[in-house]
């Protein structure tokens, strides 16, 4: 069932029976469809206080983590709404003592080996398992100086299932410099259009390396936003970063810029 049809005999139904067609029906829409139709429920003024709470419980089954969400409707004046938005954030909690456990101790077990061979084979080991902490594991694990390292993780990244992209965003602020290359690089494989704000904001870096990297992910991503921002690297003092900038516009628009 796609979503336009999931949606269309969804909205047809009396309350009672839409509550009944999710218990039935939502896990056939993907996750990248799912979690956005049921946010949609949430934000209807007119859905049933019985729709939102199940909305609410459907969300956390497909550990939908963020907590601002559950947290608008802890005081809401239907009680099973207020409970389906406590019992998430009161499992989310405990989930994250333990999740915050294990990153914690496979980081300091990372950080500890100045092998990189070793180093490198606990990552390729976690990133098949699927637990919640496994990713903040590997984005931290990004300051690895090992650029081998990286490239595995890079790779990692760019193919792994992420919904929240936020935390590869904040990176971008976070020195060294080879973590923000790693992490445009990760963005730009993902051709990932909802980072061009944050990809913008390193343009004025002072290293070289960053500001190439960011016109390669402008290449890859593509669109009007990227080629107004490719257009201010043609002009970067760096030839390196003009040269990058002027092959990525070759790749995304037929306008040629010399450097």
């Amino acid at each position: 069932m796609t979503l336009a049809e999931f949606s269309e005999k969804f909205l047809s139904l009396p309350p009672q029976q839409k509550i009944r067609f999710l218990y039935t029906n939502i896990d056939t829409l993907e996750k990248e469809e799912k979690i956005p139709f049921l946010l949609s429920l949430l934000k209807e003024e007119k859905a049933s206080p019985l729709v939102k709470a199940t909305a609410l419980k459907f969300l956390r089954q497909a550990s939908y983590r963020e907590f601002e969400v559950y947290e608008s409707y802890l005081d809401d004046n239907f009680r099973a709404v207020a409970n389906a938005a406590r019992r998430a954030v009161k499992e989310f909690e405990e989930k994250d003592k333990k999740n915050r456990f294990y990153e914690e101790a496979v980081l300091r077990k990372i950080r500890s080996l100045s092998d990189k061979e070793k180093r490198l084979k606990i990552l390729k080991a976690i990133s098949k398992l699927k637990a919640f902490w496994v990713l903040k594991v590997l984005l931290e694990a990004l300051n690895d100086p090992s650029e081998a390292n990286r490239d595995f993780l890079i790779k990692e990244l760019s193919q792994r299932e992420i919904w929240n992209l936020t935390p590869l965003y904040e990176k971008l602020h976070c020195p060294p410099w080879y973590v923000k290359s790693a992490v445009l690089k990760v963005l730009g494989r993902r051709k990932d259009a909802r980072a061009l704000h944050s990809i913008e904001q390193t343009l004025a870096d002072s290293n070289v390396d960053v500001r190439r990297n960011a016109a390669d992910a402008l290449g890859e991503i593509g669109g009007k936003e990227a080629l107004g921002l490719l257009v201010k690297l043609t002009k970067d003092k760096s030839s390196y970063v003009r040269a990058a900038a002027a092959e990525a516009l070759r790749r995304v628009s037929r306008v040629k810029f010399s450097g």
